[in-house]
This record gives C-alpha cells, structure tokens and sequence, in this order.
C-alpha cells in the first residue's frame, strides 16, 4: 500500500481556511447577538452551532475552490 504525502504547506494553508471559517461563524454569532439585544452568555452556550456553522463555511469554501480550479482548467 502506497503512503499519501501532504506537504506540510498545504496542511497549514487548510488549517488556516478552517480557522477564518470558524471566526466567520463566531463573528456573525456576535453580531446576531448585539442584532437581537440577546444575553452574551449565548457565545458560549451556541457554541454547537457554531462551530456547524463553521464547518458548513469550509465545506463551502472547498466547493468553491474546487470550481474556481475545474473553471481555470478549461482556460
């Protein structure tokens, strides 16, 4: 069985895309609390979907890039 190499520039270039994924979702979480005028003790206490939310973001942010890639190849 062949061994799968992962640079390990592309690991931090994926890490940090999960990083700004999940403090997109933490930064609209504040901003729907200051919106709402609700209690701040929801940062942590919403932080289940928070964190789904997040991981929702890098899924989407995969797709993208996955079509900016296939769309570059046909040019």
């Amino acid at each position: 069985m062949k061994d799968i190499l992962i640079k390990s520039k592309r690991i931090k270039k994926e890490l940090l895309y999960l990083l700004v994924s999940l403090a997109l979702a933490d930064l609209l979480n504040v901003i729907s609390i200051i919106v709402y005028k609700s209690s701040w003790k929801e940062i942590f206490t919403q932080l289940g979907y928070v964190f789904m939310i997040g991981i929702l973001f890098y899924i989407l942010s995969i797709i993208i890039r996955v079509l900016v890639r296939v769309i570059k190849s046909f040019f």
